[in-house]
């Protein structure tokens, strides 16, 4: 199978990695403005920089990590050439784009699955199988933390308005979408507040930084979400859910950048060390995430995810920023875009 990555920075240095060293894949092939980076970046995955008519011509599925921003226009290049697509997320940086897109996936019957790597974690798919399976019960609470490491401080010209805040729609969307992914539920409200570093509630929501989110959910639970871009030290992802018959746990390990004042360690004691960044976090689930989506383009297996789920992470990020903007709880009946 020929598999053409679509941008060269971060997310698609680490996709084209990961590929490169897949049994499945007999052709890597890496696109993006700057050749010399696509070049770089193919020759060090074992792969070729192509232009991007090239790949369309050539590839049998594509992964799409380019900015958020041109998202849609190379998810419509690769249906159009009848290509699978893994997207990453957001599916698009605006809610209309999103809406527009979802509703040409849906109207098509195109196999476009979203880059939600927390559906391939262990933990995090241990626990979706005690919801799925009944085990758990009713659920009463989940409850969810996303600390992204401090970096430098960004001026709000930075970002771009829209429909969703920064930190809900780059950082929050993963949160939003396993939740509805690990409870099977619809989240019906939502209320918001937030701060920056510098702000204790900034008036433009492209300034914050930390943020709570709770949410109710369909089956009249509920979900609260505690994000902040200002850990001093690491990257941490975790969930807690509290249900009839269970209380898992998913994300925290001796890695959690931390510290962990009841687990006392002798002075000499080696601890391993924090999870600097999501991509080392997980590293594991990236490839797992691909090696399904290559499985379900060779029809193995359904997609692990859709566009519509991305339309519906991207529908509570715009209730969250509505909630926080107004001060007020946001039903999401009031968000366009639902099925």
């Amino acid at each position: 199978m020929r598999v053409a990555v679509i941008g060269a920075g971060s997310m698609g240095g680490m996709h084209a990695s990961l590929l490169g060293a897949m049994d499945e894949v007999d052709e890597l092939l890496v696109v993006d403005p700057d050749t010399e980076r696509a070049a770089t970046v193919a020759g060090a995955a074992g792969g070729r920089a192509v232009s991007m008519e090239q790949a369309l011509d050539l590839a049998d599925a594509m992964v799409v990590a380019t900015p958020a921003a041109i998202h849609a226009e190379a998810v419509e290049m690769a249906i159009a050439h009848g290509l699978p697509v893994l997207c990453e997320k957001p599916l698009t940086d605006a809610l209309p784009s999103s809406v527009e897109l979802t509703a040409r996936v849906e109207g098509t019957g195109a196999h476009v699955e979203m880059g939600f790597q927390r559906r391939h974690d262990l933990g995090f798919a241990a626990a979706r199988q005690v919801v799925a399976d009944g085990t758990a019960g009713r659920i009463h609470l989940l409850r969810m933390t996303a600390f992204d490491p401090r970096g430098p401080e960004r001026a709000m010209s930075h970002w771009p308005k829209g429909d969703a805040a920064p930190v809900f729609l780059h950082s929050s969307v993963h949160d939003f979408d396993f939740l509805r992914w690990l409870t099977g539920e619809e989240v019906v409200e939502v209320s918001a507040d937030g701060s920056g570093r510098g702000d204790s509630r900034p008036s433009d929501p492209r300034g914050i930084e930390t943020a709570v989110v709770s949410m109710r959910l369909s089956g009249g639970g509920m979900a609260v979400l505690e994000a902040s871009w200002l850990h001093p030290s690491g990257y941490d992802t975790r969930a807690e859910l509290l249900a009839d018959h269970a209380h898992l746990t998913m994300g925290l390990s001796v890695r959690s950048p931390a510290r962990h004042l009841d687990w006392v360690q002798p002075d000499d004691a080696e601890e391993p060390p924090a999870w600097s960044g999501y991509l080392e976090r997980f590293e594991p689930a990236y490839r797992a995430e691909l090696t399904a989506f290559l499985a379900a383009c060779r029809g193995e297996r359904p997609p692990s995810s859709t566009a519509r789920d991305g339309l519906e992470a991207m529908r509570i990020a715009v209730a969250a920023t509505r909630a926080y903007c107004e001060r007020r709880a946001v039903s999401l009946d009031e968000v366009p875009g639902r099925a």
